[in-house]
């Protein structure tokens, strides 16, 4: 740009003169410093702003999120709740101190969260505490609280993808039901798992039993099954099926004490050979048989003959396999001081007899029976 200069202004009166060239020169230098300005700004490559932009700023969001440090926008001291202090800030971060009352974390621990509002009295949010657990948040209106929700950690994932997927009861921890208006084949019942069959169903370990509590265990194709009937609480059977076999064993009973202690008492049909009941009120002749097989006889008697002639007889399922011997207590009466035996034999037939006695002076004056024996 060419700058052209004015000439001097001459005067007669020499001071006038120096004034008006002085300004000029003010001017001039003024006008060079101008126009080095914009050519400065006219060789200046960086882009400005233009209308857009000016308006995309002017409309912009001057809300503040956190911080001008970056740092949360509010914090939380202890004596302080976090709902209150974020319920009516909108979008923001915050930090609470250890030991804040609605904080989820333990009292010990920080917590830094973010909260995301999208209308009045509604919020919503995660955050993180010092500790690394997580959680997410919200509230509604009306609410004086914040719901905190502890999210899963890394742990908690690694137990849920190594827990077991297969389900062995309903969700609700009862066992499958299989009810009245079904018939239940025990033979389809071939996952792992727990049920409750109410009904008497098919290959069952009874028909008679309609409450039945049953556990199967799979390995592949070797199978256990055991039922527990539920309406008495002691009865229990089981069964296999091994892999190399096309059909089940037979249910087995599991035998219990109280099998054991069950069997009812019975009498002999008749005493024979002019043998008698000692004290029928207090020592009767009577004998039972568990469910082993195993056979007691109790009592005692007096006044038969000794030898091999019967006093009484078992009936056939309580009969020995072999013939047996025992010995029993004897009376003392003529023996004084001296414990007094007698043999008795128990034959396959079922055959009771006292062969002997020591007691020479009273043989059969009293004979205790208190002996027990396999039929097996």
């Amino acid at each position: 740009m060419e700058v052209k200069e004015p000439k001097p202004f001459e005067v007669n009166d020499k001071a006038h003169a120096d004034l008006f060239n002085d300004m000029v020169k003010v001017l001039l230098e003024n006008d060079h410093r101008l126009i080095e300005q914009f050519l400065k700004h006219t060789n200046d490559a960086k882009v400005h702003a233009s209308e857009i932009e000016k308006k995309k700023w002017n409309d912009s969001q001057s809300y503040k999120i956190t911080a001008d440090s970056g740092r949360q926008l509010i914090n939380v001291s202890t004596d302080g709740r976090i709902f209150d202090a974020i319920k009516d800030k909108g979008t923001c971060t915050f930090y609470a101190a250890a030991g804040v009352e609605d904080s989820p974390a333990s009292s010990n621990v920080s917590i830094r969260g973010l909260q995301t509002v999208g209308q009045e009295n509604i919020g919503t949010g995660f955050a993180v505490d010092s500790s690394g657990i997580a959680y997410s948040f919200y509230y509604q209106t009306g609410h004086t609280s914040i719901t905190w929700t502890k999210l899963p950690t890394e742990s908690d994932r690694n137990r849920w993808d190594n827990g077991q997927l297969v389900k062995i009861t309903q969700d609700n921890g009862k066992p499958f039901y299989h009810g009245f208006s079904s018939e239940t084949d025990y033979n389809t019942l071939t996952e792992t798992g727990m049920y409750l069959i109410y009904n008497t169903g098919v290959n069952g370990p009874s028909s008679s039993l309609n409450r039945v509590f049953l556990l199967v265990m799979s390995y592949g194709n070797t199978l256990v099954q055991i039922a527990y009937e539920s309406v008495y609480g002691k009865n229990t059977y089981f069964r296999v099926l091994k892999h190399n076999a096309e059909s089940w064993t037979p249910w087995e009973k599991q035998i219990t004490l109280s099998d054991l202690l069950d069997g009812a008492w019975e009498t002999p049909k008749e005493i024979k050979g002019n043998w008698q009941e000692y004290d029928p009120v207090n020592l009767p002749v009577k004998y039972r048989k568990n469910l082993l097989g195993e056979v007691e006889i109790v009592g005692a008697i007096k006044g038969g003959i000794l030898g091999n002639n019967p006093v009484f007889n078992l009936p056939a399922p309580y009969r020995p396999q072999q013939a047996m011997h025992f010995i029993g207590v004897a009376s003392s009466i003529g023996t004084p001081g001296v414990p007094q035996f007698h043999r008795t034999l128990i034959d396959k037939n079922g055959n009771v007899c006292v062969q002997s006695s020591s007691n020479n002076a009273n043989p059969t004056e009293f004979i205790t029976f208190g002996f027990k024996f396999s039929t097996r």
